[in-house]
């Protein structure tokens, strides 16, 4: 094995200790990825660890079956997605990605999971990208020659990429592949945007959002993770992206916001994708509870009053600062009953409710699924019997969950109007 090839072995065997049994896990494609393929084999043989995966290429499938790994169609979340990179960036962890062809499905798997994960080998970690890797570009044949033109007009000078010396290089989806150099200067969520502009330009090997981490492994044999921004380590990189581009109406004023819900209702990935379209910080009030709390939790126990005030405390404090900053927030927090709800008020009295509605059964079913979450789904009929929905004289915009997170983020910006 040379060098390379053993920082590749050692970052793809830190990224398969993230798999727990019963995920749903994306599998990349290249030379990095099918290290992760054999370490993932490995532990399921050791460990009888049970999982399924979807696959970004046909050699990929073909590689995962061989090691009797169940491999399924992309029809619903992936838990864990794990790829290479030709490139990442330092400070941004934007990609390029492609080389191996694969661009295409790589993204439709990476924007379908709540964790996105790269491996690579030292080499792969650049200041800008376009250091070292061309940019492939996804087209389709017809009409190839004008689309290459246009693309050229960037000023990227694209490449038809070759198979051999007569045929060009043909994807799993049957397209071709150009491949563009570009410079130092390069910006690449603006580049991405204007190369889909293009009629005949299918995707870019450009991940500028959604990677949560980065495991890259060094010459001294250990490895190093380097962590996304917070939406991407939770999930909502892609679905922000979305909303970004749909103008949603803005209320006049900064809000200041709370998420409430019981549990499983989708609090963190609301929270999360509001601040987002309304520009304001973002805090999850799980992260506020003591530690004490948390292993309270952990352990299957209900938190009583007593337990729950040094939190609420710190939730009013955090709601108190951004009204004296005028910044405006979302805070992400249960706030089940009526007199926890008045406690945070004392941060902010003007604080407007999100509440999260959803039948007992639905959350059941997610809480059920859930990988890494300290909350037991024992606890859910407990916080259903506690919850006393918000009355009509607190400021209220309740949503139910059975809609999609962009539906429910369409409804909330939409309702700010009402409220004025």
């Amino acid at each position: 094995m040379t060098p390379r090839d053993e920082q590749k072995h050692e970052a793809a065997r830190e990224a398969a200790k993230l798999v727990e049994n019963g995920m749903f896990v994306g599998l990349g494609t290249g030379s990095t990825t099918a290290h992760f393929i054999d370490a993932l084999s490995e532990r399921m043989r050791l460990e009888t660890l049970k999982i399924t995966c979807a696959a970004t290429s046909v050699a990929t499938e073909r590689r995962a079956a061989e090691l009797g790994i169940k491999v399924m169609p992309l029809d619903t979340v992936v838990d864990l997605a794990v790829d290479g990179a030709d490139e990442i960036e330092f400070g941004t962890l934007h990609l390029i990605k492609g080389l191996g062809g694969a661009l295409l499905r790589e993204k439709q798997i990476a924007d379908s999971s709540r964790s996105f994960v790269v491996i690579a080998d030292e080499s792969k970690l650049v200041d800008h990208l376009g250091e070292h890797s061309k940019l492939p570009v996804e087209i389709v044949e017809f009409a190839c020659a004008r689309t290459v033109a246009r693309i050229a007009e960037l000023g990227i000078s694209p490449t038809i990429r070759l198979a051999d010396a007569n045929d060009p290089y043909r994807t799993d989806n049957g397209n071709l592949i150009v491949d563009c150099r570009v410079g130092p200067d390069l910006e690449a969520m603006a580049l991405d945007l204007a190369l889909k502009t293009i009629a005949g330009v299918v995707e870019t090997g450009l991940f500028t959002t959604g990677c949560a981490a980065a495991i890259v492994g060094f010459a001294d044999g250990t490895t190093r993770r380097f962590e996304g921004d917070h939406f991407a380590r939770i999930g909502v990189a892609a679905s922000i992206a979305t909303l970004r581009q749909l103008s949603l109406p803005q209320p006049r004023e900064k809000p200041i916001i709370a998420v409430m819900g019981v549990s499983a209702s989708g609090k963190s990935t609301i929270g999360a994708m509001l601040a987002a379209c309304l520009n304001v910080p973002f805090v999850d009030g799980d992260d506020l509870h003591p530690q004490q709390n948390r292993d309270k939790m952990h352990a299957g126990y209900a938190l009583d009053d007593h337990d729950r005030l040094p939190w609420l405390h710190s939730i009013a404090g955090t709601l108190r600062s951004w009204r004296m900053a005028g910044s405006g927030g979302v805070m992400v927090s249960s706030l089940l009953t009526r007199r926890y709800r008045d406690l945070v008020r004392t941060g902010c009295p003007d604080l407007i409710l999100v509440n999260l509605e959803g039948e007992h059964a639905i959350l059941a079913t997610r809480i059920a699924s859930r990988h890494g979450h300290f909350m037991p789904p024992t606890l859910l009929d407990s916080q259903f019997a506690t919850l006393e929905p918000p009355g009509p004289d607190e400021t209220v915009i309740s949503v139910r969950v059975d809609a999609s997170p962009i539906e429910i983020l369409k409804i909330i910006m939409r309702s700010f109007s009402i409220l004025a």
